[in-house]
């Protein structure tokens, strides 16, 4: 592939051709129809003016020939009637396409989507994979989009330079010095336009800043999620601010672009106003000095007019393609961004869901995209078959990052993770996946019904006995057979008309029997009981054991006194393990897990009798002296 690095990161410039050919070849292999009616188009679009320019001509010659009226009639109506075929041939080609781009468009929009959904999940942590994605839809989202528009400035090129042609061959009989002057002040006119294209493409990036941010205030304010904070926070008048000065920087960067072109406006009228005073100055010569027949010059007068219009299409349609091209550039490195997961072959999964295996980092880095520091420090770990473990810390210590590096969600920095003695990353990361289930903190609900979202699966895929028993584990089965619909319940009110929204508490629960249902080999728990009140929260422990028999499991939780039931405990502090062992290997040894659990466990602890007693005597001393 013939493509070249810029300096923004994972940005590629690719040849116009190339970008032309990836166009119509996926307009080929889609919507093939798109192709046939483009061509009808660019035919029509030449022999309307040809038709138009010869018409007058041959009726002028025939009457200074001395022709019969009939005759007359006769090349009227031949010339009439070609022409009205071709307009309504033209007419329905422009209206067959313009309905069809959106197809073509919607094509598009589904490959951005599988990108974005099937991409290696660090490159969805990176700044410039998120600015690419975001431009990419912008692209081809809307009916005037670039990839939409594509097949107009493919018309307006072959059409200009089809009829370019013809009148280039009119005119070569005239004066090739003419038509040479006519090429050069064309080209000048080209190579401003083209300066303006590419500032638009040089400070594109801001502009796609601003979009994001304008994007961004405008799905919070939308989300039921945000407007509370908004409003017990005074959010919107912050908000409104930062809306507005976004607003006007985008503005700004656009009247920055009319201000450009409105100087090429005025230079290429300039340019305009020479050529076309120069061609009929020199034609009037002619016809003066007895140099060419009243036919002729009707002839030419009109060649030269189109003449000027075909050269100055043909060079203001290839600077469209070549704006296009650049944006093409986004959409394609967005689809071309490196891929390191293993999809097609790689080491296959199926015989690890029955045989208990082994979970191996060796001196594990990993440093988050842009960031300064590593987030976690040459880690060296073994997880047995079967074990359940529990990863403790202050916040921003690793640990989430640590469950996303074990699952296969990221790739180590530096160092190696083995699972069953195999490197991660020489598994089919597709089938990898299948032997984590995983509650996260930041989670994905799709508004669907309670089953579908439990089983992730359609309706005639559903084992619902299955689903069943995970929500009773889970503890939710109360709640969901108290719905008139049961577990056939839509979730998310502001999607479906008849959903309903839960809880915190129970959409963890969700969750909780979402990973159940999967049956993985590898349970992942990111802080499942942080929505949960302690009641809720100590049933859910009790069925752990039984939940987690037979499986390993790995429990991120800031609740110290919930990782009794694991066989072993990480604490994490800085992006290294510092303490490890049993709950009450911990507590014996008095370091930092033993502080972190004594500062939440006197939260807990009855206040002794002589506290209260000595802070009623003070309570009462106090009113005494009152």
């Amino acid at each position: 592939m013939n493509r070249k690095k810029t300096k923004e990161s994972n940005l590629y410039t690719y040849p116009m051709l190339d970008n032309m050919l990836f166009c119509l070849k996926a307009t080929w292999t889609y919507l093939p129809r798109l192709v046939w009616w483009s061509l009808i188009a660019i035919v029509t679009q030449v022999l309307l003016p040809v038709i138009t320019m010869y018409l007058p001509k041959s009726v002028i010659s025939d009457i200074t020939n001395n022709a019969t009226l009939s005759h007359l009639l006769w090349i009227v109506f031949i010339y009439t009637f070609s022409l009205a075929i071709i307009v309504a041939l033209s007419q329905f080609a422009q209206k067959y396409i313009f309905q069809n781009k959106l197809l073509i468009g919607d094509y598009y929009i589904r490959i951005i989507v599988s990108k974005a959904m099937n991409t290696d999940y660090q490159n969805q942590e990176k700044e410039d994979f998120r600015k690419l994605h975001l431009d990419s839809y912008h692209l081809v989202h809307g009916n005037e989009s670039a990839l939409r528009n594509i097949y107009y400035a493919w018309i307006g090129v072959f059409s200009n330079v089809l009829g370019f042609s013809v009148y280039f061959y009119i005119l070569m009989k005239l004066n090739l010095l003419v038509v040479a002057f006519l090429i050069l002040s064309s080209f000048i006119s080209y190579v401003l336009q083209n300066h303006v294209n590419d500032w638009c493409a040089k400070n594109n990036s801001e502009k796609i800043v601003y979009q994001q941010k304008l994007t961004y205030i405008n799905v919070i304010s939308e989300d039921a999620k945000s407007a509370k904070d908004i409003r017990l926070y005074h959010g919107a008048s912050w908000l409104q601010d930062i809306f507005r000065n976004n607003t006007h920087k985008l503005v700004q960067w656009y009247h920055r672009l009319q201000f450009m072109r409105l100087r090429f406006t005025i230079a290429n009228s300039s340019i305009s106003m020479l050529r076309e005073g120069v061609a009929y100055a020199y034609l009037l010569y002619l016809i003066v000095n007895d140099r060419i027949l009243i036919d002729q010059f009707v002839l030419y007068f009109a060649a030269i007019t189109g003449f000027s219009a075909w050269l100055q299409g043909i060079l203001s349609q290839f600077s469209e393609l070549h704006k296009i091209s650049n944006e093409i550039d986004r959409l394609r490195s967005f689809l071309d961004y490196p891929e390191n997961y293993k999809r097609e072959g790689g080491v296959g999964t199926q015989e690890l869901f029955e045989s208990p295996c082994m979970i191996e980092l060796k001196d594990v880095c990993y440093r988050y995209p842009g960031a300064k520091e590593d987030t976690l420090h040459h880690l060296n770990l073994t997880i047995s078959p079967k074990e359940h473990i529990a990863i403790v810390g202050l916040n921003g210590a690793g640990k989430t990052t640590l469950i996303k590096l074990i699952c296969g969600l990221c790739e180590p920095t530096s160092g190696e993770i083995l699972y069953n003695g195999v490197p991660v990353k020489e598994y089919n990361r597709i089938e990898y996946y299948h032997l984590f289930s995983a509650v996260f903190q930041q989670f994905s609900i799709l508004p669907l019904s309670i089953k579908e979202v439990i089983a992730e699966n359609s309706n005639e895929h559903i084992m619902e006995a299955k689903v069943e028993e995970c929500l009773k584990t889970a503890g939710l089965w109360k709640k969901v057979s108290s719905l008139p619909n049961g577990m056939n319940t839509n979730l998310d009110r502001t999607i479906n008309s008849d959903g309903i929204d839960l809880s915190g508490g129970e959409t963890q629960k969700i969750l909780l029997a979402r990973a159940l249902y999967k049956n993985a080999p590898i349970i992942l728990l990111d802080e499942p009981t942080a929505a949960l009140d302690p009641i809720a929260e100590s049933k859910l422990y009790e069925t752990y054991h039984s939940v987690m028999r037979g499986k390993t499991s790995i429990f991120i939780s800031h609740r110290l006194a919930s990782t009794r039931f694991c066989s072993r405990i990480l604490l994490i502090q800085n992006g290294e393990i510092v303490e490890e062992g049993t709950h009450e290997q911990l507590i014996a040894k008095q370091g930092i897990y033993y502080e972190l659990f004594e500062t939440q466990a006197k939260y807990y602890r009855d206040t002794p009798s002589s506290e209260m007693n000595t802070e009623n005597d003070e309570e009462v001393a106090n009113n005494e002296e009152k």
